[in-house]
């Protein structure tokens, strides 16, 4: 049986409603990982929990934020804590190429489904790039990595075009805004396409690049063509990034 650790993280915030109220917006969010993840991997995890926990409260409870330089969410401060009308969260910047990267994709044919597993976010603060994805749903985060890093946009199913993944990024890596300021995310992996081999997302597989590239794992596998982690190779990203441009979304 697998160690777990479990991790749980809490907050708070006051917000002036009226003269002389106040209102608590809080959420607390529990997430059990495996002890394997190490130290590090648990901390990644647990502060990028806090930074979803700590946004969505700001947000509910109706308060401007942005992130600071090194990732942090911090509230956007005002002469008081008072109830805002509105809420825009500042978007995160997609962050340039880095080093590391990958494999390249040819022509294929849609694999036959395989058996089930399991959905993708991000944070935002830079770290250390892992071999592989860690975290929740790090199992469907490294399908969706493999398949770009190794699949064409498209797959053959049987005389009709299978989507496998959307390059939504535009040449210089930013991506559109949308009408509440959050960027659309860099690519956009198909859960058809995930479903084909074995997992069960309810959507697409948004993915955002953060700052320093830092949620890019170091090593991918062709998983649609059969192959399994121990046959990871290193991803030359950089290369890889520059392949998938052909494919880029062109903006207006």
């Amino acid at each position: 049986m697998t160690d777990t650790a479990k991790i749980t993280i809490s907050f708070t915030q006051k917000v002036s409603e009226a003269a002389y109220e106040t209102a608590d917006y809080s959420l607390t969010i529990e997430r059990t990982v495996p002890e394997s993840l190490g130290d590090e991997g648990i901390l990644i995890e647990a502060t990028s929990l806090f930074e979803q926990v700590k946004s969505e409260v700001l947000k509910q409870a109706g308060q401007e934020w942005d992130l600071t330089p090194d990732g942090v969410v911090m509230r956007r401060l005002k002469s008081g804590v008072s109830r805002a009308g509105s809420n825009n969260a500042s978007p995160v910047q997609a962050a340039p190429t880095s080093d590391q990267a990958g494999p390249t994709a040819a022509s294929v044919a849609a694999p036959a489904g395989v058996p089930t597993q399991s959905g993708a976010k991000m944070s935002g603060r830079t770290y250390k790039r892992t071999d592989f994805c860690v975290g929740g749903d790090a199992d469907t985060r490294q399908a969706a990595w493999n398949l770009l890093a190794f699949q064409p946009p498209e797959w053959d199913d049987n005389g009709n075009p299978l989507k496998v993944y959307e390059v939504k990024e535009k040449a210089d890596g930013t991506t559109d805004v949308t009408k509440a300021g959050k960027n659309f995310p860099n690519f956009s992996v198909s859960k058809d396409a995930l479903i084909r081999l074995g997992f069960q997302p309810q959507r697409d597989v948004g993915i955002w690049i953060n700052d320093g590239d830092s949620n890019i794992p170091i090593r991918v596998w062709d998983q649609a063509s059969g192959q399994n982690k121990q046959q990871a190779v290193e991803f030359d990203w950089t290369e890889r990034r520059r392949e998938l441009q052909q494919f880029a979304y062109k903006g207006k």
